[in-house]
Order: C-alpha cells, then structure tokens, then sequence
C-alpha cells in the first residue's frame, strides 16, 4: 500500500482545472519542505488534488501556509528538451491538514494555562480522588 505523510509549505497557490469529459475539478499546487539534515537544501513537490480536495484546496489554501498532506506518491517520466528522461515526484492529496504557526500555538497555549489556573483555584476544595478503575471486576466470566 502507497501512504504518505509529507509536512511542508505551500511554495504557490492552487490552481483549479477541471477534465474534459465529466468536469471533474483538480487542482494542483507546489510545495516545499526541508531535508533531513541541515546542510541538505528544501525540495519541491507537486500535490494533486481531485474532487471535494480539489475544492478544498482552493477555497482554504494560501500560499506560505504550513500543511500535512495524506495521499499516494508516484514517480513521473519525463523527457527533457535534450532527450534525457527525468523522474519527478508527485502526490495525489487523500486529505490536507492545516498547521497553526507556532506563535499563534504559545499565545493560545498561554490563554488556556491561565483559564486552566483559574477553574482549578475554584475546583481544588472539590477534588474526586477515587480509582479510575473499579476495584470489583463486573465481567461475569
């Protein structure tokens, strides 16, 4: 079974085309993503979604934006100019999952500790300290 999971950032937006016979949407977008060492420079990568993807690619992606994306990875053929042939990566997009930026995580993170602090203040007198699990087993076997 073919199933990545690449993070990356949305190097362009996406563009919607749609095929000839049925009209089914597809919209195709470049992403880049760094390499696993340092000194390794970032990488390009096509991603291909159709259907209700193609749509939601469109409509909630911008470029910059930080993403996962799920789908199938295949290799393409591709003859140059100078008769060489090429393999470059593509990804048909199963599912695109947003990443918040990190500031925005801190400042939220920040928000919750402090309501967090406040409900336990009030909760402290009230404290159920029992076991999570009973201590008489209830399956009759």
């Amino acid at each position: 079974m073919n199933h990545c999971l690449i993070q990356g950032v949305i190097n362009s937006a996406p563009q919607m085309r749609y095929t000839k016979e049925n009209q089914t949407p597809i919209a195709e977008m470049i992403v880049y993503f760094k390499g696993l060492r340092s000194e390794d420079p970032t990488r390009d990568l096509k991603i291909i979604g159709w259907g209700n993807t193609a749509q939601e690619m469109v409509n909630e992606l911008k470029e910059g934006q930080n993403i996962v994306i799920e789908g199938r990875l295949k290799m393409n053929s591709v003859t140059r100019k100078d008769g060489t042939k090429e393999k470059q990566p593509e990804l048909t997009a199963s599912k695109i999952h947003q990443i918040s930026p990190v500031d925005v995580i801190k400042s939220d993170q920040k928000e919750n500790d402090e309501s967090f602090e406040k409900k336990e203040g009030d909760k402290n007198s009230n404290w159920d300290s029992s076991p999570l699990v009973p201590e008489v087993d209830e399956i009759p076997f």
